[in-house]
């Protein structure tokens, strides 16, 4: 599980830096594009504007002439007498100041910032289920006590009995049973009976330690003992081991008979 997490964080890294990476390139060509129009516009208020001297025309007031004359002489107007002002230069950099220039279309960034984003969720709720999935911390310590100690290097303890009873008043379960040390076991003293109990969905609930009747545990000598646990929830198994005052494990083998095995 701790391979997967590290994964999963290695990997919302690289997405992140990833999308740092394409807001810098966006914010970059962004200001590239201002710059190129504030450098188009001065470029076009720069331009000189040419204007044609309207040509000046002298004036000349005509003789004074008859009704006739005067309409002989406008039949023979030319045309080039009606221009009064010539054409003005056009003007450079006018006709392309409101062109509209192409530009590519944002869909695609944004189609790659959208499926990141749906990347990103889809991790953070992969990540929430798995943890969801994991065990309780309790149950976790309880089951995981007996690996993480250290084991005492004798031969182990033999379990002879075992059986259990329920103090509904006290809201208690004790616990007891006999343990018998083997003949080629050396001798123990101080011998610690521990009890976990797990509900019936397989959660830890509680546990409880006592010592044996007998302090001193010599090779082929037998002891019982007796653990009451308190418990206010509903109990559906437990577990016994075997400890020494300072908690190492001292293992154990079950010796009972097929009968008692089948009653548990």
């Amino acid at each position: 599980m701790d391979t997967v997490l590290i994964a999963v964080t290695a990997l919302s890294l690289a997405m992140a830096a990833g999308m740092a990476l394409v807001v810098a390139k966006l914010v970059r060509e962004e200001r590239a594009r201002s710059e190129a129009r504030v450098a188009a516009l001065g470029a076009m208020s720069a331009d000189p504007v040419i204007d044609s001297a309207v040509p000046q025309r002298s004036i000349v007031v005509p003789p004074a002439v008859s009704p006739l004359q005067r309409s002989e002489q406008a039949v023979r107007f030319d045309d080039d007498d009606l221009d009064i002002r010539q054409p003005e230069a056009a003007v450079s950099g006018v006709s392309s100041l409101f062109a509209e220039t192409s530009r590519p279309s944002p869909w695609g960034r944004r189609f790659a910032v959208i499926g990141s984003l749906a990347v990103v969720v889809l991790v953070i709720g992969l990540v929430a289920v798995s943890g969801k999935a994991r065990p309780p911390a309790s149950a976790a310590a309880a089951s995981s006590v007996a690996q993480q100690a250290p084991t005492l290097g004798t031969v182990p303890l033999e379990l002879l009995s075992l059986q259990y009873a329920r103090d509904e008043a006290a809201q208690r379960l004790v616990i007891s049973g006999l343990v018998q040390n083997p003949r080629s076991g050396a001798a123990l003293s101080r011998v610690v009976a521990t009890a976990f109990l797990f509900g019936p969905d397989g959660t830890f609930l509680t546990s409880s330690r006592a010592p044996l009747d007998f302090t001193t545990l010599a090779p082929g000598v037998e002891s019982p003992f007796v653990v009451s646990v308190p418990v206010t929830g509903q109990v559906a198994r437990y577990r016994v081991g075997f400890r020494t005052e300072d908690g190492q494990v001292i293992a154990h083998v079950d010796k009972r008979g097929p009968e008692a095995l089948a009653q548990k």
